[in-house]
């Protein structure tokens, strides 16, 4: 059992058990859209059974997002700090907790970023129709299937955020690997709607650049159990 007294810093990690050569990385991180609940694919158990058996695959449920250069994922928590009168200590109250994504990709070849983040989504209905990227679970189980009024964009560039199809929620999923592919984790937002997109280039540029910031109602884990718990000196813990 590791103990703080037995720190050297001259001769042993801080964080123990990593082995060389077996790391994470973005080429590791896959990012997908789909629809805006686990519950239309049958919930978070029935996904992390698809994922590691590999029989039912997140290509039938959501949508890998190629050509991404970066992201960032982050939560927001309110806090009240509570004074009282005779004490200069304090207690904390805590709030509400928000999430937020922001997401970068190269416009290469194909659908555009909005394409890709209602690539589950399906209208069949004229006058305005939106066919789903690929085949998939969520398009024939949404809860509330939307008739698109105001188009979104036709073919592969979906540009136009202020048709009604992006008042409609949909869902990322995020897959963790490491350099030998075992899974880490996995983990999907759920009811994301996108405030803000911008897409751009130069004179001088030789890339389209998009990016899109995502709103999320909760961040739900995927238990899928493939890679166990690092341990090692001081990982175990901290007792002096």
């Amino acid at each position: 059992m590791a103990t703080l007294s037995k720190w050297s810093p001259m001769d042993s990690y801080v964080q123990g058990g990593l082995v060389d050569g077996k790391f994470m990385n973005a080429a590791y991180t896959l990012i997908a859209a789909g629809p805006p609940r686990l519950a239309n694919v049958g919930g978070p158990t029935f996904l992390a059974a698809a994922l590691a058996s590999g029989s039912t695959g997140e290509d039938q449920i959501a949508f890998p997002m190629g050509l991404c250069q970066s992201w960032n994922l982050g939560h927001n928590m309110s806090l009240s700090r509570v004074f009282e009168i005779g004490s200069e200590r304090s207690y904390f109250i805590p709030g509400r907790t928000v999430g937020q994504l922001s997401l970068n990709r190269v416009l290469y070849h194909g659908p555009s970023l909005l394409r890709v983040l209602y690539a589950y989504y399906q209208d069949l209905v004229p006058a305005t129709l939106v066919a789903p990227v690929f085949t998939n679970v969520g398009s024939a189980t949404v809860d509330n299937p939307h008739d698109v009024i105001v188009p979104p964009g036709y073919e592969n560039i979906f540009l136009n955020l202020a048709s009604d199809l992006f008042k409609q929620p949909v869902g990322l999923m995020m897959m963790f690997k490491d350099s030998n592919e075992d899974t880490l984790g996995a983990g999907y937002l759920e009811s994301a709607y996108i405030p803000a997109h911008n897409i751009g280039t130069d004179a001088m540029g030789v890339v389209i650049q998009e990016g899109a910031q995502v709103q999320f109602e909760r961040f739900l884990p995927i238990a899928v159990k493939s890679v166990g718990l690092i341990s090692g000196i001081l990982a175990d813990t901290l007792a002096l």
